[in-house]
């Protein structure tokens, strides 16, 4: 059984999208899968999808956490507080594991949830997995960046409001994580000191590699490079085009939506760049036929960056930041390149010299190699392999 705050058809994000891929693939090879996430309607169902059993449950706290209604400080506080422990949800949860009875419990993101979900499976004798997809559980907004700038240490807020969750952190027989860099981070605030195993699993994709022809502009003689993502200031925007530019030798395509303050700010202060262009809502196929190269500008430490990889299956090499995950997943000169954050000059230095002298098929093949590492039905034996071992102590207890 999975438990995650949203589930599909409700969660878009990649955390999602990895979830269902494991929980998919599982079935497939013969097991039962059930997964358990927020109502966003506030209605509780049942169904199933794709063979896994769903359940979408209400959530007991004073507002849905993914509404895009802006809420006050003090409203914000409490529900942090009630996030901090909640046992309603763990009561819910609790419900639905009597009548599943799963032989494993993974969590994921718990927002919403609570880590007393553990508690929940632990009164039951059910072991716990506990997959890493971000910073909740050392940080009360999960990305441990704060006023433009990523967190060195955690703050008072974080530490008190996340110190059920640090008590409660040996439940978990295994955690598993997206990268290492979020595993440290996540155990620098105390988490998981005494957990048996830990392992590193950079996600799970579905994708079928699908290579690209060389598109239009690069045919014409003009490199393209693209964005996707959500547009926020987070993403490291700002810093990527002010180097591209002043590149106009290269093309630049935006994939994705953002608040419109945020994006109308951005298409007036490029507004005199012709090289740029903003796609809106794209699908990720449709902008990946469109460009040679994939740029991750991203300023905060972000997890892992599942774009990179469903890039790869493309055939396109990416430019990350020298941060987060995303250089683990990365081989440098190979499928990809690896620069400072925040330093415009270095990256635009690099994407002239790539334009002046681009290797297109040598990038492609070697990224649709390195596409198999990340697929599920390679990966979902390492996963087994944690369920197996978390089982295993489980029974050897009773």
């Amino acid at each position: 059984m999975f438990v995650g705050s949203l589930y599909a058809p409700n969660g878009v994000g990649g955390a999602e999208r990895t979830v269902q891929t494991i929980a998919e693939e599982a079935v497939r090879r013969g097991h039962e899968a059930a997964v358990i996430s927020l109502a966003p309607d506030g209605v509780a169902r049942s169904g199933e999808l794709n063979g896994v059993r769903t359940y979408y449950v209400p959530l007991a706290n004073v507002h849905y956490p993914f509404s895009p209604v802006p809420r006050g400080a003090v409203r914000r506080a409490l529900w942090h507080a009630i996030d901090a422990y909640n046992p309603w949800m763990a009561r819910r949860v609790g419900r639905i594991l009597d009548r599943e009875q799963p032989e494993v419990l993974q969590t994921g993101n718990l927002l919403g949830f609570s880590a007393a979900v553990w508690h929940a499976a632990r009164r039951r004798s059910i072991p716990v997995v506990q997959m890493l997809h971000d910073y909740y559980m050392g940080c009360g907004n999960s990305s441990m960046f704060k006023n433009g700038e990523n967190c060195t240490r955690q703050c008072t807020a974080c530490r008190v409001f996340t110190a059920p969750r640090r008590a409660m952190s040996d439940i978990p027989e295994a955690v598993i994580s997206l990268s290492a860099r979020l595993l440290e981070r996540v155990e620098g605030t105390g988490m998981f000191a005494h957990v048996p195993k830990k392992a590193i699993i950079h996600g799970a994709s579905d994708l079928v590699a699908a290579p690209q022809a060389p598109c239009a502009a690069r045919l014409a003689g003009q490199l393209t490079v693209g964005y996707l993502g959500r547009l926020e200031s987070t993403k490291g925007l700002e810093f990527m085009l002010d180097g591209l530019a002043q590149t106009p030798q290269v093309r630049v395509l935006l994939a994705g939506k953002g608040a419109d303050e945020y994006v109308n700010g951005l298409q007036q202060r490029y507004a005199a760049a012709p090289n740029i262009e903003f796609l809106g809502f794209t699908k990720p196929a449709d902008l990946f036929a469109r460009i040679d190269l994939l740029i991750v500008p991203s300023v905060w430490e972000e997890p892992l960056g599942r774009v990179i990889y469903e890039a790869y299956a493309h055939g396109l090499p990416s430019i990350v930041m020298r941060s987060g995950g995303m250089p683990e997943i990365v081989e440098e000169g190979v499928t990809g390149f690896v620069v400072r954050p925040g330093d415009a000059e270095q990256l635009s230095a690099l994407v002239r010299r790539l334009a002046a002298d681009w290797n297109g098929e040598a990038y492609r093949q070697a990224c649709l190699v390195k596409s198999e590492e990340f697929k599920v039905e390679r990966l979902i034996e390492r996963y087994e392999e944690v369920w197996m071992f978390a089982r295993e102590r489980q029974v050897a207890r009773q």
